[in-house]
């Protein structure tokens, strides 16, 4: 797969999305039982048929250790029950050697495995929540959730917890968040105002300049403008507003999620 191109799949209880190179968003399931049961058999069966064809016959709870997934965990996976998280969806696809959306889409058992690209360069994994009416929520995460935010945006679970609500002049078709910001960084958006930033999936296509919600490894969730070099160097320059601040290179390994500005709420009116 070259670089430019990339999968994202936006995971939730309710459906799942698809969003190629030409930007284009396909739902592959909608909310009704028998689609869900049909994505949690491809997965499960998956499990089951490729856990049978490791040498030795390694049982599930060898599995489990050596993975260091719970073995009620795996047990669900494997029948079924529960969704993947994030990082065990990784994890799994990484023993097996196998492509992340192959082991969520394809019955393996009809199809070859040989060696296939395991990496997540190009192949990002969204949680999301819907309402009711099977409409995106936006979901906010509270300044007390940001520290958990780093390990837990793949986490159905976690995603699940944040508020949520609706916002009727967004367009529909883009997936939406806000996040508090914190410091005097990006003056002058002052402390505690809320950025609402639209998911990036095509990183390689940000333009220089863009102001985005970088979450990383490292620093958390960062507002900074974005200095594009992944395709030369494998990284980015986030720059500050408030030259106080010094520009800082990021790895793109280091890199989990972006989101461009949007727009911000703020309960003081901005100085000149």
């Amino acid at each position: 797969m070259d670089t430019n191109e990339y999968i994202l799949l936006i995971l939730s209880k309710k459906c799942i999305f698809v969003l190629n190179k030409s930007n284009l968003l396909n739902r592959l399931f909608v909310h009704n039982t028998n689609t869900l049961i049909r994505m949690n058999t491809y997965f499960s069966q998956n499990l089951q048929y490729l856990r049978k064809k490791l040498p030795n016959k390694v049982s599930q709870e060898k599995l489990a250790e050596e993975m260091d997934i719970k073995k009620p965990t795996l047990g669900s996976y494997e029948s079924g029950r529960t969704e993947p998280k994030y990082a065990d969806l990784i994890k799994l696809a990484n023993y097996y050697g196998v492509n992340v959306g192959d082991l969520l889409t394809k019955d393996l058992a009809k199809e070859p495995v040989g060696e296939k690209e395991s990496s997540l360069n190009n192949f990002r994994v969204l949680v999301s929540t819907v309402n009711a009416d099977n409409e995106e929520n936006i979901e906010f995460v509270p300044l007390k959730a940001t520290a958990g935010y780093v390990e837990g945006f793949g986490d159905v679970e976690f995603i699940e917890s944040l508020p949520v609500f609706q916002v009727p002049f967004l367009p529909k078709d883009k997936k939406y968040r806000v996040f508090p910001i914190q410091g005097d960084s990006m003056l002058p958006l002052k402390e505690g105002s809320l950025v609402f930033a639209e998911y990036v999936a095509d990183w390689w296509n940000i333009k220089n300049g863009t102001v985005c919600i970088v979450v990383t490894q490292d620093e958390g969730i960062v507002l900074k403008r974005v200095y594009n070099y992944l395709e030369e160097k494998g990284l980015m320059v986030l720059k500050s507003n408030n030259e106080r601040y010094a520009p800082y290179v990021v790895m793109r390994d280091n890199i989990k999620e972006m989101w461009k500005f949007a727009g911000y709420f703020s309960g003081q009116f901005p100085s000149e």
